[in-house]
């Protein structure tokens, strides 16, 4: 059974068919002169990029809709009201269908390999009680800032977005030791409210870690953590470590492929990053953020 908010996507897009039509066939007759008589309907096309823009939306917003907690962890998000969520970032949303559908970013053409190995899989960005921004993605694997990605300058980076400012050399957070997440570039931050340092809980199957968002990835992805996040949520993707307990081979095909759940807390940077070091950091993340998601089921009631 086709939903009235399906019903009028459809007609809408049928909209789009026929202003892409009429567009065409102007174009034909400017280009060669009339053939035969057309009658196109002629549609305004500022009112066709409306109706275009618009039937994206409501799909957005219908495939929001439909989405459901994944069973496994329905008991750990139990009582937080995901369902009276508002959806925002609707860009950011079609970014990343477009990366999954097409391989494309912004209308150019990605790395298919990528395409294929590392999709998304966003179906909801919506914020939530007190300004929490929560979205569902896969859980791809981030060395930066590890002594394993010393080792792999071709393709990793020693260096997170983030730092610990106040030490001697600014060091990077250590994802081999710091469960932390990745958000990405292009205006996420600033239009979400979104901030370096800000605390995270993150939930896959019936485990929940707590993390800080540490590192800014491509604009045209999301759902990406730490080494130590995924030790934390059972994906165990280090296969060897050296004498000194650190990582030095990464499994980097296993990444979770969706159903991931995060909830990321605006403005709670500020209090973790004073006086933030390697030491403290992992105390600190576990001090602030539980309460932080304690605070999304008090809101509920």
């Amino acid at each position: 059974m086709v939903s009235p908010n399906s019903k009028t996507v459809f007609a809408i897009r049928i909209v789009c068919l026929i202003a892409y039509y009429d567009q065409t066939q102007f174009a034909v007759q400017r280009l060669h002169g009339p053939r035969r008589k057309i009658a196109p309907m002629r549609i305004p096309s500022r009112t066709s990029a409306f109706f275009c823009t618009l039937a994206t939306c409501c799909s957005l917003s219908c495939a929001q809709s439909a989405w459901q907690v994944p069973p496994a962890s329905a008991a750990i998000v139990a009582g937080i009201p995901i369902a009276a969520g508002t959806p925002v970032g609707p860009r950011f949303r079609q970014r990343f269908m477009e990366f999954d559908n097409n391989c494309t970013c912004d209308g150019k053409r990605q790395n298919k390999q990528n395409c294929d190995l590392d999709p998304n899989s966003n179906h909801v960005l919506l914020r939530l009680a007190g300004g929490v921004i929560f979205f569902d993605a896969k859980l791809a694997i981030d060395n930066d800032g590890s002594p394993y990605s010393n080792m792999r300058r071709n393709s990793d980076q020693p260096q997170t977005s983030l730092r610990y400012d106040e030490l001697h050399g600014q060091p990077s957070i250590n994802s081999d030791a710091v469960p932390y997440i990745v958000l990405p570039l292009g205006g996420f931050l600033q239009e979400l409210g979104l901030q370096k340092g800000d605390l995270a809980a993150v939930i896959y199957n019936d485990k929940l870690v707590y993390a800080i968002f540490a590192d800014e990835g491509p604009k045209c992805n999301i759902g990406e953590g730490s080494i130590q996040l995924h030790q934390l949520l059972g994906n165990a993707v280090c296969r060897k470590r050296n004498q000194a307990g650190e990582c030095i081979d990464v499994d980097e095909d296993r990444g979770i492929d969706k159903d991931v759940l995060f909830f990321v807390f605006p403005d709670s940077a500020k209090l973790i990053l004073p006086g933030l070091t390697p030491e403290n950091v992992n105390a600190r993340i576990n001090q602030f953020a539980p309460k932080l998601f304690s605070a999304l089921k008090t809101a509920s009631r």
